[in-house]
């Protein structure tokens, strides 16, 4: 209807034991429990169905997008936009972003960041993690 959105998100119930919560062998392991605030050029990486392990940067915060649909174009507030365009591909939404700091900073390996929703060639667009958990009332299933 035109009025902004902040996520982009589904649930389900499952459990660890028939999932896991760990990305596959060829992917960062086990998120954190806790989140980080994303920050401009923050290190950060995500497992994707389509396109595997990817690592990028947060490029801008609290952006307002407008994305298409089938059913027509949505109006988000408040995105994290990560580079490069080759972050993510069709198929990767519903990825857990996490962070992928050196340095000072190394205490928020593996935090989750964002949940990957939308991207083009240029650019990865997430909804910020804690939005997400919020407005579900959950919590990651983490270290």
């Amino acid at each position: 209807d035109g009025s902004p959105n902040t996520i982009d998100a589904a649930i389900a119930s499952t459990t660890t034991a028939l999932l896991g919560n760990a990305t596959p062998s060829d992917g960062y392991g086990t998120p954190q429990s806790g989140t980080v605030a994303a920050s401009i050029n923050m290190k950060v990486k995500k497992f994707g169905r389509t396109t595997g392990l990817t690592k990028g940067q947060v490029y801008a915060l609290n952006a307002t997008v407008n994305v298409g649909y089938s059913t027509g174009v949505a109006l988000f507030v408040g995105q994290i936009i990560i580079t490069p365009g080759s972050f993510s591909a069709g198929g990767d939404s519903g990825s857990l972003i996490v962070a992928d700091p050196k340095g000072k900073n190394k205490g928020d390996k593996d935090k989750p960041v964002g949940l990957l929703f939308a991207g083009s060639s240029l650019y990865t667009i997430a909804n910020p993690i804690d939005a997400v958990l919020a407005g579900f009332g959950v919590t990651v299933d983490g270290q």
